[in-house]
């Protein structure tokens, strides 16, 4: 069996979701370990919650219940360690414990690296960075194999693993879905995720304000929530509609026409993101809009998949007055081809060729 572990209650959270279906799929035995943060879920014999209560977001404001958290991974995995062979920690957040386990039970340990943790955290000058340095030397030395999102980012995590793998930030799509085109004169932009800050996420309340001809569809949660509910409220062009499930996610972003996936380049880590947006784009047939001078916008230039603009509001303002329909359409064709032709099968792939052969060789040892 193989315990997996996350700091977020895994749903919505497609990275995670994928390697659940995937062990479904293939009858391969599983335990979840994840925090609740709303207190809502109910668990079950393959899923198992911290409960304490915290908002996303808080950074070090939220280092109590984190420590409280990673206590709660670290009984549960001693409680269960004859259960279980191998443990795939996502991020920093989990992966402590998961070496603890290997140290003491010699389990296997997958490193899943969504985010670089000094980068994500802006721990850019302080003292704690170095520390955190350290620490992630040993987990990435200790781990049997490390995974992240893109290869560009294999200079980012600065240590060399035993190990690397490289899985992008493809959900695992169960089916085919045709993209819908919107005929109407007004343009639709749609945003589902974390609605956090540096990801220029207040520019579209603005851009509702300016540009009333424009309608926005955003869902998600996060620091910013209350003022999308606060400003979809206002303007009867922008629809806030709360926290969705991955299927509901997609098919309001099944029906704009470009979907918003801006990063604020003041933060590292934005540089080399790999949002799930991006290839959500390509499976739609949905052109991004994205931020020039990174790894997405890069992308999206280079495959003429989307569009790359400043950070700033009037960047992306003077881009939306100026659209060309046709440029979209082309975008569209562009971006359905490069799915069918490089990522449509890389998920079962990467599962089938690299995953399963480790899950199976250590879990029969």
């Amino acid at each position: 069996m193989i315990a997996l572990l996350r700091s977020t209650d895994g749903e919505p959270d497609s990275r995670f979701e994928k390697y659940v279906d995937f062990l479904n799929n293939n009858n391969l035995k599983y335990l979840t370990l994840c925090w609740d943060r709303l207190g809502s879920k109910v668990g079950s014999e393959t899923q198992l919650y911290y409960k304490k209560k915290s908002a996303y977001g808080l950074r070090f404001g939220n280092i109590k219940s984190l420590i409280g958290f990673n206590w709660f991974l670290f009984k549960t995995l001693i409680k269960h360690r004859k259960e279980y062979k191998v443990i795939h920690a996502a991020d920093f957040d989990t992966i402590i414990p998961a070496i603890w386990m290997k140290i003491l039970f010699r389990k296997k340990v997958i490193y899943d690296i969504y985010d670089w943790y000094i980068d994500s955290r802006g721990l850019f000058k302080s003292k704690l960075r170095y520390l955190i340095k350290l620490i992630e030397f040993f987990n990435i030395k200790l781990s049997d194999i490390v995974i992240i999102c893109e290869p560009e980012r294999e200079n980012q995590i600065i240590f060399k693993p035993k190990k690397l793998k490289v899985l992008p930030n493809i959900p695992y799509f169960k089916d085919e879905r045709s993209s819908s085109v919107d005929v109407s004169d007004n343009l639709t932009i749609a945003y589902v995720g974390v609605l956090g800050g540096q990801r220029g996420l207040e520019n579209l309340i603005r851009l509702a304000v300016k540009n009333p001809n424009i309608n926005i569809e955003v869902g998600g949660f996060g620091p910013l929530e209350q003022k999308f509910a606060e400003a979809s409220k206002k303007y009867s062009n922008l629809h806030y509609h709360g926290q969705l499930s991955y299927q509901d996610a997609l098919d309001l972003m099944s029906k704009a026409d470009m979907l918003y996936a801006v990063y604020e380049r003041t933060n590292p880590n934005h540089i080399l993101a790999a949002p799930n947006k991006y290839y959500e784009g390509l499976y739609l047939g949905k052109p991004i809009i994205t931020t020039t001078g990174t790894l997405v916008g890069d992308k999206v230039e280079k495959f003429n998949t989307g569009f790359a603009v400043d950070e700033n509001f009037d960047s992306l303002r003077v881009l939306l007055d100026s659209i060309d329909r046709n440029a979209l359409e082309e975008m569209r064709d562009n971006a359905k081809n490069l799915w069918d032709n490089k990522y449509k099968n890389y998920v079962e792939q990467f599962f089938q060729n690299e995953y399963l052969p480790f899950i199976i060789k250590s879990c029969q040892k």
